[in-house]
């Protein structure tokens, strides 16, 4: 009611007074129509999807993507970085590989950029596959949608060709249609079948139109947020690093892990088993609980650690899975600076951060921590 009472007396006034001729007056069928109309122009506005040519990223989720547990590799993020050098990677036999994107807004775009295959080299151009056929679709999903249903806008398989090494290598596809939504997906369809990793790649691809015969890319609004996703790889890649630098340390011998004066001896080997054992009081090995005997499996890596899964039989014959996050702590995140207040004053004498690892070990279901700062950094 509110709305219309505007509508009728701010939006379009209409006071016959105003025209030439007292007699004049408008018929009520035109006063109706002129008030009727705004309302039905502002209900479109309201519940119509508009869409923009610029691009706002949100995430991406991949499908046979190589080394996943490792995404400092070859994540779709890699394909949407404008660095040639860098590339999303999949397992060239799995059916289905690609990736989505997922938008913050509707988009739409008539036209593709490609740089088909990957371009950090020659010989990696040379020795990873490239893709023949992909398809590219368009869906729409409402952000207020807990079930994440998605409903198909546009899908096309489109041809690439074999692509030279950088630059010259781009190719642009007309799509001649228009693509309109806020998750865009990119399905591996074939491949050329070349190459000896049993890798396909795609080195960049962005959305866009053409314009007077020549391709013109949708900007993004939300880059920086690309390059955050891909400095958080950074992040797990150091995490990745230290892991690798503890089991080769553990093939000389027990680390030990501290917490005051709890002592908490790890063992990962290179064969993917593990051994915890727990004491209290440091240098007493009477004091040793049963030891936790089994395998590991990195579950995932992410900025904040990697999350390792510790398989093992109980003493009653049950087999039981805890999680445990792995991370290498530096200066200025939280636990190196829980580590320092719990050293106090003795922080300097015992902890050398320039020339040696600060690891952190912490049971993800109670949150308790262990550190080992022994270990020096290799030069």
């Amino acid at each position: 009611m509110d709305l219309f009472f505007y509508t009728q007396n701010k939006m379009f006034p209409f006071d016959s007074s105003r025209n030439v001729g007292k007699k004049f007056k408008v018929p009520i069928f035109f006063h109706h129509v002129y008030t009727f109309v705004p309302i039905l122009l502002l209900v479109f506005l309201i519940h119509c999807k508009a869409s923009e040519k610029q691009l706002d990223y949100e995430k991406t989720q991949s499908v046979g993507q190589v080394s996943p547990e490792e995404p400092w590799r070859f994540s779709p993020e890699f394909a949407l970085d404008e660095k040639y050098g860098t590339a999303f990677c999949a397992n060239a036999k799995e059916i289905g590989s690609g990736f989505t994107l997922f938008l913050s807004n509707q988009t739409k775009f008539t036209a593709l950029q490609l740089l088909n295959g990957y371009h950090r080299s020659v010989n990696d151009l040379k020795s990873n596959d490239m893709i023949k056929k992909l398809r590219v679709s368009s869906f729409w999903m409402e952000k207020n949608d807990s079930k994440n249903q998605f409903k198909l806008d546009r899908t096309k398989d489109v041809e690439l060709s074999k692509a030279k090494f950088g630059k010259q290598g781009l190719q642009v596809l007309d799509l001649d249609s228009t693509f309109e939504g806020n998750v865009i997906r990119f399905e591996i369809l074939e491949t050329y079948g070349l190459g000896s990793t049993s890798r396909v790649c795609l080195s960049e691809v962005k959305m866009g139109e053409m314009i007077k015969d020549s391709f013109s890319a949708s900007p993004w609004v939300s880059f920086d947020k690309i390059k955050l996703a891909i400095s958080q790889f950074v992040k797990a890649e150091r995490h990745a690093y230290g892991f690798k630098q503890l089991v080769l340390a553990n093939e000389k011998g027990t680390i030990l892990f501290y917490d005051q004066g709890t002592v908490l001896p790890v063992f990962f080997k290179p064969d993917q088993t593990f051994s915890f054992s727990e004491m209290y009081g440091e240098g007493d090995p009477t004091s040793f609980l049963p030891s936790l005997i089994g395998t590991y499996t990195i579950l995932q890596a992410t900025e904040e650690g990697l999350e390792i899964n510790l398989s093992y039989f109980d003493q009653g014959g049950i087999e039981r899975n805890i999680s445990w996050i792995f991370k290498r702590a530096e200066v200025g995140d939280e636990d190196y600076e829980n580590f320092k207040t719990k050293l106090g004053t003795k922080f300097s004498e015992v902890y050398q951060p320039k020339t040696h690892f600060l690891f952190v070990l912490k049971e993800k279901e109670t949150g308790r921590t262990f550190y080992h700062y022994e270990l020096p950094i290799p030069k």
